[in-house]
């Protein structure tokens, strides 16, 4: 009986000795303190202009008309600059509508801003032969603000084009 207990008792001195990690057995050092770098941001009133638009505008064309016309998804401003009496002004362009074989030239398309908020205001329809300011406000002091509309437009088909699909990138600026 005395083999069997003094085999266990080296058995389990041994199986102490691996499980137990070196800290805790005194070969090792830990560390007493330790540092943790903590951060934040203070949102608002510092920031910049943000602009929000869809991704894509389906528009369908019905027989017998010529022009397609529809609304674009909402679209927004958010501004979060600082200081006063700041103004936001958004542009708007178009490429050249096409099918792959026929165009439609930019300058048959009208855009007009719809469904303002806030006081942003519509420049009214705007041919998009070249960029345009499309919807803006003068002067406001709001410290975080976010402005919407939703862009309509309208393409002039009246001379006719070959049946397709054709796409166009619409692209909006605010300053």
């Amino acid at each position: 009986m005395r083999r069997t207990a003094a085999a266990l008792g080296v058995c389990a001195t041994a199986l102490v000795a691996a499980v137990v990690p070196g800290s805790w057995t005194g070969t090792a050092a830990a560390a007493t303190s330790g540092a943790t770098d903590v951060t934040f941001s203070v949102g608002g009133q510092e920031g910049p202009l943000e602009l929000v638009v869809p991704g894509t505008a389906p528009m369908i064309w019905t027989n017998g008309r010529g022009d397609v016309s529809g609304a674009v998804a909402v679209s927004g401003v958010r501004d979060r600059r600082s200081g006063a009496n700041r103004s936001v002004t958004v542009s708007a362009s178009i490429s050249d509508f096409t099918n792959g074989t026929t165009t439609i030239p930019k300058s048959a398309v009208t855009y007009t801003a719809t469904g303002e908020t806030m006081g942003f205001v519509s420049t009214g329809p705007q041919a998009l032969g070249s960029t345009r300011a499309v919807v803006g406000i003068a002067r406001h002091n709001w410290p975080d603000v976010t402005f919407m509309w939703t862009p309509s437009l309208r393409i002039d088909v009246s001379d006719g084009v070959t049946m397709g699909n054709y796409s166009a990138t619409l692209t909006h600026s605010a300053v």
